[in-house]
């Protein structure tokens, strides 16, 4: 029995694939935008409810048991705790600050989605 040769089955696929650059551009101009209009975000109503979740779980990491008792101790974080330590890295304490940081590496991971 003969071997089949594979490979004119191979450049057929790699030939149909789209390049890559387009897609980067589509996402390089999203996050300009994205930047450019930081400074027009509003804060949504539980926007400060999913920060305290945060924070209550990383009180709770720390030796604070306030989240085994806490109403919303149901609730995961996954998504909270990077945002609420990039902002403890970053040293910041005004809330429009730590509101922008969050819109901001929200529409980060949003194009970071988007590309995958």
């Amino acid at each position: 029995m003969k071997s089949r040769d594979w490979r004119p089955a191979v450049d057929f696929v790699a030939a149909r694939r789209a390049p890559a650059t387009p897609a980067a551009v589509v996402l390089a101009v999203f996050a300009a935008v994205g930047v450019a209009v930081l400074d027009d975000y509003g804060v949504s109503y539980d926007e400060h409810i999913q920060r305290n979740l945060a924070v209550v779980a990383a009180d709770h990491i720390f030796g604070d048991g306030a989240l085994l008792t806490g109403r919303d101790r149901y609730y995961g974080v996954s998504f909270e705790a990077p945002l609420l330590l990039a902002e403890r890295l970053l040293g910041l304490t005004d809330s429009r600050d730590i509101h922008l940081l969050r819109h901001l590496l929200t529409h980060l991971l949003f194009l970071t989605g988007g590309l995958f």
